[in-house]
Formats: C-alpha cells, structure tokens, sequence
C-alpha cells in the first residue's frame, strides 16, 4: 500500500478518540494511560496501517505494547519510548492489561511554529530516531519526560490566561529540549548506516539549512548532490511525505514569520534577507502559503 493511499489522522481527530485528554487547538493533545479504560475500543478489529499529520511521542512506563512502524513489529516494555514521525505508516495491535504510558501528539503546523526553532534538527537524531523508533531509556531519564510532561498538561489545564499559547509552546520546547538533552547523551549512539536515498536526503538538509535562504531552486540542490531535480523530489516524498520544493517553501516560510517578527526589520528587508526578488515577490509568496500579506500577518 502506497503512503500517499493511507488514512492521515489529524490530532483533532486523535482527540475525538482518545480518552481522559485535553487538546489545544487541534493542534495539541495529551493522553495519560492509567488502566485499561482509558485505551478506547480495546477488544476491536485489528486497526489499520495511518499516518498521523504530526508528531506522536508514546512513552510507556508499565507494560507492554505491540505495534507496526513502516511495517515492522516491535513489542515495547516499560521505561521505553516511541517517536512516531508524521511520515512513518503505524499500526497499534495490543498493550498488555497493566500498561501506563503517557502520550504526546503535536500537530505539524505547532511543530513549523517560528516559536520553536532556529536551526533545524540535528541530522544524527533525526535519521537515528527516523531508523530507531523504539528506544529503551533509564529510569531517571523517563522520570525527566514524566515530569515534563506533567508541566506540559498543567499549562494545557489552564482555562483562562493572555499568553495561553506562548505559555504552551514554552512547554513543549521544555519537553523536547529534555527529549534532545537524553539523546544526546546517549553515548552507545553511533551513526545509522543509511541507505543511498537516506544519505541524500541527509545531504540535501545540510544544504538547505547552509543555503535555504539564498537559493530558492531545487535545481541548485540537485546539481549540489549530481542527480536531476526529480529524483531528488522523488527521494524526499517517499522519505518524508513532501517533495524539495515543498522543503524549501517551508525553509522560507518559517524563516520569514520569524523576521517579520522582529520588529526592527522592514517588509523589504525580510525580503532581501531572502533572496526574493523585489518586495512585490516576497509578499505573494508569504500570502499564498499564509493567507495573509506579511504586513497582516506582523500585526496578528
């Protein structure tokens, strides 16, 4: 079955079937598994193969769980952690009666949010946990993630505050910056051996971060890697769900909202910043893709 025939499930959708969570926004949803009535529709048919449009951390601090990531089973014990990528294919089998986890699923528009980020992710965690799903973590590092997350679903609780949001994406980044900090100590880490399209999926995020903002063609990143311009596309869709020329649209646009809010640059300097043309340029990019001219979007 072809990714692109798969059900994609939105973390609105994810709220709607879950038990005993809160989501923000249909951007945000957290699950805490106590005991078994918390798992919706336990004793159904086996669940067909998805794709969740975001990001799905599961951590499991009791139990057992059975499940397929790109098709592979994997059964997970306790102290273990899941990291589902949006363009991973999953498939949920059975958890054992005892199980407890806790569950985060971010939306990938909250996870492009200019908020987050500056530099891309590191190429060694990504194509790590891209190859390495399941991870096995210690005690004191689960503690950590438990703790995180129980200030993520606090701030999530909150009904009434006028940063609500920014006290939320603080959270999240406090989650992952704990989630990076155990992955990067993780000394018994050594390099994934990665496939050929893997190493040039790699490569060509290297490039894109070193020149995303200057070189706007897929070309130029194709004749960087010597291969033609479709199959660097094709490479990248079938590794990620999107295509280079979705990867560079997204590069720019995530680098413009985040200098169009700083409020000491001008509209036409956030547009030489980025190598477009002329202003008239940049604005009908950002508002194709944002809905809104960049000078809306700096007063929103």
């Amino acid at each position: 079955m072809k990714k692109d025939a798969l059900p994609i499930v939105e973390i609105s959708q994810l709220s709607e079937a879950i038990q005993n969570n809160n989501a923000f926004s249909d951007e945000l949803a957290l699950w805490e598994i106590e005991d078994s009535s918390d798992i919706p529709d336990k004793e159904s048919e086996e669940p067909l193969p998805l794709r969740l449009n975001g990001l799905l951390i599961f951590l499991i601090t009791q139990g057992s769980v059975k499940l397929s990531i790109d098709y592979i089973k994997y059964e997970i014990d306790a102290n273990s952690m899941v990291i589902i990528m949006p363009d991973h294919i999953v498939q949920f089998h059975s958890q054992s009666d005892d199980m407890k986890g806790k569950i985060i699923a971010i939306s990938k528009t909250l996870l492009e949010n200019p908020s987050f980020s500056k530099t891309p992710p590191p190429m060694l965690q990504y194509m790590y946990v891209r190859k390495n799903p399941c991870t096995r973590i210690d005690e004191k590092d689960m503690q950590i993630l438990v703790e995180a997350f129980a200030y993520l679903r606090s701030k999530q609780q909150i009904k009434k505050h006028n940063y609500l949001r920014e006290l939320i994406q603080n959270a999240i980044i406090a989650f992952l910056l704990e989630l990076g900090n155990i992955f990067r100590n993780r000394q018994e880490i050594a390099p994934p051996k990665l496939s050929r399209k893997e190493e040039l999926f790699e490569q060509f995020l290297r490039l894109l971060f070193e020149h995303g903002k200057k070189e706007h063609r897929v070309t130029f990143y194709a004749d960087k890697l010597f291969i033609t311009s479709q199959y660097l596309s094709s490479i990248l869709k079938d590794l990620s769900g999107k295509p280079a020329n979705k990867w560079i649209e997204d590069t720019l646009l995530l680098e413009a909202k985040l200098l169009l809010k700083a409020p000491q640059a001008t509209v036409q300097q956030v547009a030489d910043k980025l190598h477009f043309s002329d202003q008239s340029t940049f604005g009908k990019f950002f508002k194709k893709h944002m809905g809104m001219s960049p000078s809306e979007y700096r007063k929103s």
